[in-house]
């Protein structure tokens, strides 16, 4: 939806030629690509170290030009909770949600040839409501939370660095319909995020030049409701 959006005619500021990173969907990001003129499809491993420099590097050779942002969307999510915690899981959720995105950062502001350049990380309402529900991708988000200051202020003033946090947008895991249209309605707005507001956020935070470090929350007041399990846990009996 992030892709499609910057991507298209309606995009504030223009539209951008975008670069589609994937793992494992080769097919659907190919058939993403044959709707977004001008797209480039980069494939890479995020916990791998050294993808992020790679994927920076790629970009430049397939857009023959320097990369001009980085939307860090892509993000590990797997369920653990205290005390049935491995450290296999924390250092799998680090790499892919903290470490590759700051990587990618750094990376975009290690191009010379770069005048001015955006990051925007994706992060998540958990950061203002937090439980110990998927623990490990949790913690990771928070320290993704910090780096994103961190980063604002280390890359400042060529390179800007912002997020968005985004509530219940689209079902989880294994939700079915009904459990997921219950669980979305929990927030003060009662209707699930819009993912499209989501892309909006991002588009408005990568032509912003006024704004910094700032986490924008597009979560139709979700974090207001503190609770003690995940949302999406709530709709299921005995969870």
């Amino acid at each position: 939806m992030i892709a499609r959006h910057l991507a298209g005619p309606v995009c504030a500021g223009g539209a951008w030629r975008v670069a589609i990173h994937h793992l494992h969907s080769g097919d659907d990001a190919a058939a993403l690509s044959a709707d977004l003129p001008g797209s480039i499809v980069l494939s890479g491993d995020l916990a791998d170290a050294e993808t992020p420099m790679a994927l920076v590097a790629a970009a430049r050779g397939g857009f023959a030009a320097p990369l001009m942002a980085v939307v860090n969307s892509a993000s590990l999510f797997e369920y653990d909770t205290p005390p049935a915690l491995t450290a296999a899981s924390l250092e799998r959720h680090h790499a892919v949600n903290l470490a590759a995105p700051v990587l990618l950062a750094s990376a975009l502001a290690a191009q010379d040839d770069l005048a001015e350049g955006a990051v925007v990380n994706i992060l998540d309402q958990k950061l203002a409501n937090p439980n110990p529900d998927f623990f490990s991708y949790s913690c990771a988000k928070f320290a993704l939370g910090g780096a994103t200051t961190m980063l604002a202020q280390a890359l400042g003033p060529r390179i800007r660095v912002n997020a968005v946090s985004p509530g219940l947008s689209l079902p989880s895991a294994d939700q079915t319909e009904a459990e997921f249209a219950e669980a979305a309605s929990k927030n003060l707005l009662r209707r699930p995020v819009d993912p499209q507001d989501i892309a909006r956020a991002v588009a408005f935070l990568l032509g912003a030049r006024g704004v910094q470090g700032q986490d924008l929350f597009v979560d139709c007041g979700q974090r207001f409701l503190p609770r003690t399990r995940d949302v999406m846990f709530e709709s299921r009996a005995g969870a």
